[in-house]
């Protein structure tokens, strides 16, 4: 997917010309080699963290509070960034509550 912004990705990334995101809890790499070995030797999520607080059908709503997942609310803010220009926020995210909507596919 062709991104629209400059995001202020860790400097070993910026030169990547793709970037590969584990879906579930947003870490990234330069090689998708790197995010398969990933997702089947580390991964251990299968949603976004924090707490369902709506679903309905296949639709599901997240709360994530940065508090406990600095870490995923971060890596939503250096993706977002791609996509918005006027977007300053990236690193301190802890005043913040995020919401993450989903949609549930069969594997």
């Amino acid at each position: 997917m062709e991104t629209w912004y400059f995001s202020p990705f860790p400097k070993e990334y910026q030169q990547a010309d793709v970037l590969y995101y584990c879906e579930y809890d947003l870490n990234f790499f330069a090689r998708r080699e790197q995010l398969q070995r990933y997702i089947r030797t580390k991964c251990q999520r299968f949603h976004p963290p924090g707490d369902e607080i709506y679903r309905e059908d296949s639709i599901s709503i997240f709360e994530v509070d940065p508090k406990t997942q600095r870490i995923y609310c971060e890596n939503l803010c250096l993706l977002a960034k791609l996509f918005l220009d006027h977007k300053t926020l990236y690193y301190d995210v802890e005043p913040f509550l995020f919401y993450i909507i989903c949609e549930a596919t069969p594997r």
